[in-house]
């Protein structure tokens, strides 16, 4: 066997200008057979002229299996066919560039010094000459070069598509609410990519525990799309233990494929990628090959690419049936609320964040006499009167800077034109996650019950002056006939004279209750305001209430923390409201139990708390015990003949120095009753938990 791999010595070449670009065309025909295999047609010519063999093979190897195969020929009889296929596979594997034995010329095709195939010229007597092996490399070479750049063009264009079928998929997955054309392209688009006879997307069916083929692509494509198999037993086994992709090019020697599919499906090579969303394996995306060539490895990132796609699908398919959902339930919710808030009788009005009105029901409508068309998307300020504006609008700020466990709200009666009252409670809505949403506004039409209440007390006002006047004059008659004004008084009747005293003084106590309570209903209960220490009155009335707390064996704790400013208003009020809560204490203590007083600065606030062991509130007593003649029922609640009006004095009072009146009772456990009042100057912070 004899090797060349350079020219003998310098000579003239035959290869032209027309011969080089003639190969050159093999660059930009690759892609038309017909064309290709006129240029390697050229080439097997030109080649076996220059030689002057007679004959010559252009061999390439394949582009999927890499076996040498012959693609042009002249003048070659089978027996030579064979010869020249068999040395040139010899040249290519020895990697040498041009090779003479047993009849047989080969130039190897070098790109680069990588050998792209061969030009074998089997000859008859003297081998060609070494000018003419010089001028078959040059021509080799540049052919060499021409399908080195097809090659590449070929890639090229093959990565192109590839990009053009994702962003297809992309658009897909975007525009399209349903899975299937997704899906659909993907399997199309993968086997185009991969060269694949077959494929399909396989999505796991959590309820069945089967891998349901949804869609496919190519031969037998009818078979596998709708299929369901088993997950132990379908191709998603494969990639589940590792969650990474697998490639078989021999499916009859694999033991993982059972021998039943392979026969049934006549399966040659196999990939199985699988579908992920969140590292979590939601199905698979297949090909296979019955007669076509392996895959390689550049199949597999490409029909990884494809697979993420797919899972995109899925989960953008997922998404949009959640929120569809989602949307749905929150119709309906909406639907639902809407139909109970037009059936209250409260007018309710619903705003956002910004303060625009988003819900109004038909009582809210009937209430304002605005229907929702022109309110809807208006600010709240425009349905409540101009005049209470301002305060409105530092209202919602106060609320927007809220969190929920603060429990803010607001209540106020407002008028509006034609002597109607409006009262108005304004609560935050928060979100889930506690952020400020919006607020909610209960109306009442309280108009008639105004009217009625200032009836009513002007009716008790009336009654209580009358009462007033022959209880006094009757008080100061018991008084001089008990301090023997007309003489002595007989045992029997001082004792039937001081009960009737006694209760003359109640009823006396009575109509003064009453009568405050009708001064602070009309608001013009008179307040002497003044600057006052509230511990010292506070003081003067644990002083007072000393000897009630000493008949009832209870002992009376007062504790003031710290040094606790004083507060503008009035001082005999004030004391007034201690004594209420403190004689309360006392009345519901049991024997040998403490009361506890506490008066401290807080929060911009004096608070005054008083503390009993009684047998406590029940939660939904709670709110009616500032309520006028409101007394507790029951064994555990000892009968003191009380008029019930002590707590609603007490309540007005404090909310007429701007404070803020509070129970907290656990049943069996006592009460808490606590007061603030605001000290000037001073920020205050007023809240259902705040002002602890």
């Amino acid at each position: 066997m004899k090797s060349s791999t350079t020219a003998s010595g310098a000579h003239q070449s035959l290869v032209t200008i027309d011969d080089l670009v003639s190969v050159d065309r093999l660059c930009w025909c690759w892609h038309d057979s017909a064309k290709l295999d006129r240029c390697l047609k050229f080439l097997a010519e030109r080649a076996a002229e220059l030689a002057g063999t007679g004959g010559a093979g252009v061999f390439l190897p394949e582009d999927e299996t890499g076996e040498l195969k012959l693609r042009a020929s002249v003048g070659l009889s089978p027996e030579a066919r064979e010869a020249a296929h068999r040395h040139a596979e010899e040249t290519i594997a020895s990697s040498l560039g041009t090779v003479i034995s047993d009849g047989v010329a080969v130039v190897a095709m070098l790109a680069d010094g990588v050998p792209c195939g061969a030009i074998a010229l089997p000859y008859e007597g003297e081998a060609p000459s070494d000018a003419a092996l010089e001028d078959l490399r040059v021509l080799g070479g540049r052919a060499a070069l021409a399908i080195a750049r097809a090659h590449q063009c070929r890639e090229v264009f093959e990565r192109l598509d590839i990009v053009d079928s994702l962003l297809e998929i992309s658009k897909a997955v975007l525009s399209e609410r349903e899975l299937a054309r997704p899906l659909e392209m993907v399997a199309e688009r993968a086997a185009k990519a991969v060269k694949a006879e077959l494929t399909a997307v396989g999505l796991i069916d959590w309820r069945t525990k089967e891998l349901h083929y949804v869609q496919s692509f190519g031969k037998l494509a009818d078979r596998i799309t709708g299929a369901r198999t088993p997950l132990t037993k379908s191709v998603r086994s494969l990639v589940t233990k590792t969650g990474e992709p697998v490639v078989i090019n021999d499916a009859a020697a694999d033991p993982r494929i059972p021998q039943d599919v392979v026969a049934e499906w006549g399966i040659r090579s196999l990939l199985v990628v699988p579908m992920k969303i969140r590292k979590k394996v939601i199905g698979v995306l297949a090909a296979a090959n019955r007669q076509g060539g392996p895959f390689a490895a550049r199949d597999l990132q490409v029909f990884e690419t494809i697979a993420n796609h797919g899972a995109a699908a899925v989960a953008h398919a997922d998404l949009h049936s959640r929120a569809r959902g989602a949307l749905s339930e929150l119709e309906a919710e909406k639907t639902k609320i809407e139909a109970v808030l037009a059936q209250l009788g409260d007018g309710v009005v619903v705003s956002d964040a910004e303060g625009r009105i988003i819900m109004m029901n038909t009582a809210a409508e009937q209430i304002l006499g605005l229907s929702s068309a022109e309110t809807l998307g208006k600010s709240v300020l425009d349905v409540h009167p101009p005049i209470y504006g301002q305060e409105i609008s530092a209202v919602i700020r106060r609320l927007a800077q809220s969190k929920p466990r603060d429990g803010l709200f607001a209540e106020q009666n407002i008028g509006l034109p034609g002597r109607r009252v409006l009262r108005v409670n304004m609560r935050p809505v928060f979100s889930k996650s506690g952020a400020f949403v919006g607020t909610a506004s209960v109306m009442q039409d309280i108009t008639e019950q105004v009217e009625l209440d200032e009836a009513k007390t002007e009716f008790v006002s009336t009654v209580a002056h009358e009462l007033r006047t022959p209880l006094t004059a009757l008080k100061g008659s018991l008084g001089l006939i008990l301090g023997g004004a007309v003489g002595e008084v007989e045992p029997g009747l001082r004792e039937l004279m001081g009960i009737a005293q006694n209760n003359c003084n109640r009823l006396i106590r009575l109509v003064d209750d009453m009568l405050d309570i009708a001064k602070i209903e009309s608001g013009h209960l008179s307040v002497e305001l003044e600057i006052v220490s509230v511990q010292d009155r506070v003081m003067s009335a644990v002083r007072q209430m000393r000897q009630f707390a000493h008949e009832r064996q209870v002992k009376v704790a007062a504790k003031v923390v710290g040094r606790p400013p004083s507060v503008v208003g009035d001082g005999d009020r004030i004391e007034q409201v201690a004594v209420n809560l403190i004689s309360n204490a006392i009345k519901f203590s049991p024997p040998g139990s403490v009361v506890d007083i506490v008066a401290k600065h807080v929060h911009g606030y004096v608070r005054v708390s008083v503390t009993d062991r009684g047998p406590g509130i029940p939660v939904h007593e709670q709110k009616k015990v500032f309520g006028k003649f409101y007394q507790l029922n029951g064994e555990a609640w000892p009968k003191e003949g009380g008029s019930g009006l002590g707590l609603a004095i007490s309540k007005g009072i404090v909310e007429q120095h701007g404070g803020k009146i509070t129970v907290k009772s656990a049943q069996g456990k006592g009460s808490t009753f606590a007061f603030v009042l605001p000290v000037p100057g001073e920020e205050a912070l007023l809240s259902d938990e705040r002002d602890e």
